[in-house]
């Protein structure tokens, strides 16, 4: 069924934007491993973007940590989450190293 009564609906619009960004080789998102949980995912790509803009990760407790989660947790869940955001951080350093990305 053709979409003859609605030729400017927004659904339309949408698929042809999107057949462009495809033909033109202009839709570039950066694609994270599928086996890993959604926290190393935000730090995967956060390492690729910071990559992309050619900083270096210095600190990266101070520049990957959300400022307002950690004023929010007591002393123990704020050693816990920087325990797991090290681990996550030391383990997406070392998958984007191998992969040579």
């Amino acid at each position: 069924m053709s979409n003859i009564k609605h030729p400017k609906c927004a659904l339309r619009t949408l698929a042809a934007q999107a057949k462009d960004r495809l033909s033109k080789g202009t839709y570039q998102k950066p694609a994270a491993p599928t086996n890993i949980t959604p926290g190393q995912r935000e730090i995967y790509l956060r390492l690729l973007e910071l990559k992309a803009n050619g900083e270096e990760v210095v600190n990266p407790i101070a520049q990957l940590a959300d400022p307002a989660k950690l004023r929010s947790l007591s002393h123990e869940d704020r050693q816990r989450y920087i325990l797991q955001l090290s681990a996550d951080y030391v383990s997406m350093r070392t998958l984007l190293d191998s992969t040579g990305t």
